[in-house]
């Protein structure tokens, strides 16, 4: 076998390895992660018992742990989305140009994978900063 073969089998074993831990990394977080709304209501009562809290101060308080959790889960998404761009964008030029079109293909499902599980943005390919 010629070098640039074997270094393509090798690259698409890396990229199938890469996307198989990425779905059971999500796969497994989901089920080990309490989601957003468990995870702020849970502060929420330990807040409560542990500081006194009033319920009218719960009640202000509330939003604002909402609002935390869901820009933690945005900058979650962003981060994820960001690095696997990188690391594709690596991975794309070290493939031949008939490989592309079926790596086009895996980005996007990654892609649709991370959205579904953080409910992140658009399609658009995340700018760093």
């Amino acid at each position: 076998m010629s070098k640039l073969k074997i270094g393509l089998y090798l690259t698409a074993i890396f990229v199938a390895g890469f996307v198989s831990g990425v779905f059971v990394t999500v796969q497994v977080g989901r089920h080990m992660m309490p989601g957003q709304a468990d995870m702020a209501a849970r502060w929420c009562r330990d807040l409560q018992s542990k500081m006194n809290l009033t319920p009218a101060q719960v009640n202000k308080i509330r939003p604002i742990i909402n609002e935390a959790m869901g820009e933690f889960k945005s900058r979650v998404y962003a981060d994820m989305s960001l690095n696997l761009s990188n690391c594709n964008a690596r991975i794309a030029a070290e493939l031949a140009p008939e490989q592309k079109p079926k790596f086009e293909q895996i980005q996007k499902e990654q892609q649709d994978m991370i959205r579904a599980t953080f409910g992140g943005g658009t399609n658009e390919t995340p700018k760093n900063p």
